[in-house]
């Protein structure tokens, strides 16, 4: 892999199993890695220049993505100055966080037809009156939905709102409650 030449200096397993690490948390989005923090790591991994960290960062998730996705990828023929020792720790990695590499790769998928929940939030609150009638008090409850809606080029978030009161609020959890015995079934 030309990218990833400076595989070729690391002696250090460790080092090793950190930046191999990085690019997988950096392609499924872990711990909020983004190029900024990314690039501030490069001096502590023995980089003279983030941009050929982020370069080698960038090349190794996509060699991850791809190895995933099955586009006939080969450790052994992508990297093939590498001791045997070091594409063994390649594989091992890339063994062990598989599953998180073809969760992700799936949601990604399933973005781009249909927008995903990626958290939500809410808050209640206790209306003492409005315009209509004084002593009109009730209350309820405000539903954060961020959602993940995936394009050809970028992810994009999307905040949706919903304002509820006691009733709707318990048809919504019943609802939810419903479709997810469903799902289990």
């Amino acid at each position: 892999m030309k990218d990833c030449e400076f595989l070729l200096k690391i002696d250090n397993k460790e080092i090793l199993i950190e930046i191999l690490n990085h690019a997988i948390d950096f392609l499924i989005g872990n711990g909020n890695r983004n190029e900024q923090k990314t690039m501030h790591l490069c001096y502590k991994y023995g980089f003279h220049s983030p941009d050929d960290f982020m370069l080698t960062i960038r090349a190794l998730a996509k060699f991850f993505k791809n190895i995933c996705c099955d586009v006939g990828l080969d450790i052994n023929s992508e990297f093939p100055n590498l001791t045997p020792e070091l594409q063994k720790l390649i594989e091992t990695i890339l063994n062990i966080r598989r599953p998180e590499i073809t969760l992700y790769l799936i949601r990604q998928l399933n973005a781009q037809n249909y927008p995903l929940m990626e958290s939500f939030d809410w808050d209640t609150r206790l209306v003492m009156g409005d315009s209509n009638y004084a002593h009109n008090r009730r209350l309820l409850t405000t539903l954060t939905l961020r959602l993940l809606i995936s394009g050809d080029r970028k992810d994009m978030h999307r905040l949706l709102h919903f304002q509820m009161d006691k009733t709707k609020l318990s048809d919504f959890i019943e609802a939810i409650d419903s479709a997810l015995k469903h799902a289990g079934a």
